[in-house]
């Protein structure tokens, strides 16, 4: 309980899941800047390589972005696909330009409507998990799938030791 607001004098009001991921879509990035901000992530990640992959295929076109990065556990994977899962107002490191949690989100989702992060920490397991607007909106709940469309990918960070692959 609050001291300045007695029990009972509020209503808590979650954002609808779908209408808010897709507001996710409409942040001003194009394929450029899109791409340079999951880059930013690699650099973050202590990453020497990063690897950009395309694919056109009119809407089943793909693009996978991998770096040799130190990779995610699956905790930090999960808290890493939350929307907001930064507070703006903790400190961070001088190069890290991430700020709100929402960067790898918003960029992803100005250009796809399916986002699948898949990652692994020196020699761990691989772990995935898929942001799936059609699905987020069919259910109208925050609901992050552990789906993986392609298997390939996740042998291919496996030869790294470390990283992790944004599709």
């Amino acid at each position: 309980m609050n001291a300045r607001y007695p029990s009972g004098s509020f209503k808590e009001t979650p954002p609808k899941a779908g209408a808010m991921i897709n507001t996710f879509r409409a942040f001003g990035y194009n394929l450029q800047t899109a791409i340079a901000d999951i880059v930013d992530n690699s650099i973050s990640a202590c990453a020497g390589n990063v690897w950009i992959t395309y694919r056109w295929a009119g809407k089943d076109s793909w693009v996978t972005i991998t770096d040799d990065g130190k990779g995610m556990d699956e905790e930090s994977l999960v808290e890493a696909m939350t929307p907001g899962s930064k507070d703006p107002a903790l400190e961070r490191e001088e190069h890290d330009l991430g700020r709100f949690g929402l960067g790898l989100k918003t960029s992803s989702f100005s250009q796809c409507k399916c986002l699948t992060v898949i990652s692994k920490m020196d020699d761990g397991p691989v772990f995935y998990r898929c942001w799936d607007l059609d699905f987020v909106n069919e259910t109208g709940k925050w609901n992050l799938l552990e789906y993986l469309s392609n298997e390939q990918l996740s042998k291919e960070l496996e030869a790294l030791g470390s990283g992790t692959t944004v599709v």
